[in-house]
């Protein structure tokens, strides 16, 4: 007993280092490049590690304290549940940065109704169970732990597969092509320490202490190996030695059709929609049609924004 409570201890501590680590980790590569999508991956890794945290060695620390209570099953089964599920909203904020980062990563943009569609669908899923076992139309598993564990796995594989899937994809807006395939390699990486990871945890309990202590070292260290890995081997461009692209570059990088680049150096120029439509011999109504789908394509939400962004990265003034 003395030696799997030694055993558990060194364990929360090289967890707790690697969960340090890979926030830390993350946080550098954000600072030292200021690139929209490291702050997703930084969030992501905050919030991931805060649960396993919580989750893993909270439950963990809950059995210890209960052990020696006279508990029945059931209630035993119940507590067990229902730690890891208070922890919950950090794992359900970690997979929506994790998919963010690769989707936008990738020139996909997450709209508010999908943001708002994910969580208001776990909360309804949440409730909806709890109001079955609750109930008992549903029974608490007889290995609850077990039935926890391998809910997250499946859960926490089937949101790797969409983060991965916009990798597969033909990137549609990002210009540095050069970029996304060495995050891409990085990407494969981590998502095959993911099947690895999840075939172990999937038969934690066969291993005994030991092997489960193994087990928690390998999930929380190939957590961090996606912000290790792209720290390591993505070269990330410098504003300073950016070659800049010219215009033509820029709308094919963007899918920026003819009639759109030149509404795109008409915003730059400063003309107002109405001059647009008049100088184009288009309507007000079809001008802003196309504003629509230039900011879409383009990522931003104003036209100082967009003048700003050609102005980056063509050098037009």
């Amino acid at each position: 007993m003395l030696v799997e409570n030694i055993s558990y201890l060194a364990t929360f501590v090289a967890t707790a280092g690697m969960a340090v680590i890979g926030s830390l980790l993350s946080f550098q590569l954000f600072r030292e490049n200021k690139q929209p999508f490291l702050q997703l991956l930084f969030y992501q890794q905050i919030f991931l590690f805060s649960f396993f945290i919580y989750g893993i060695w909270g439950n963990i620390a809950l059995r210890e304290v209960v052990a020696d209570a006279s508990l029945s099953q059931e209630l035993f089964g119940k507590l067990a549940l229902f730690v890891p599920l208070i922890g919950l909203p950090f794992l359900l904020v970690s997979w929506f940065m994790l998919v963010k980062f690769a989707w936008e990563l990738n020139g996909f943009r997450f709209s508010k109704i999908w943001t708002f569609s994910y969580f208001s669908g776990f909360l309804f899923a949440l409730a909806f169970f709890s109001f079955l076992f609750q109930n008992n139309y549903l029974q608490i598993p007889v290995k609850p732990d077990v039935f926890i564990i391998r809910l997250f796995l499946v859960l926490n594989f089937f949101f790797h597969l969409v983060f991965i899937f916009p990798f597969i994809l033909k990137n549609r807006t990002n210009a540095n092509d050069t970029l996304k395939k060495e995050i891409q390699k990085c990407a494969y990486g981590y998502f095959f320490g993911v099947v690895i990871y999840s075939a172990v945890l999937w038969f934690l309990k066969k291993f005994g202490f030991i092997g489960t202590n193994l087990s928690f070292i390998l999930l929380f260290g190939i957590s961090l190996l996606l912000p290790a890995c792209v720290r390591k081997f993505v070269k990330f461009p410098n504003e300073n030695t950016v070659q800049k692209l010219d215009f033509s570059s820029f709308c094919a990088a963007y899918e920026i059709s003819k009639r759109e680049s030149q509404i795109v150096l008409e915003i730059c120029s400063g003309k107002t929609n109405k001059a647009i439509a008049e100088k184009l011999f288009i309507t007000l109504q079809t001008v802003k049609d196309h504003n629509h789908r230039i900011y879409t394509k383009t990522g931003v939400k104003s036209r100082i924004q967009l003048a700003n962004l050609v102005r980056e990265k063509t050098g037009i003034k």
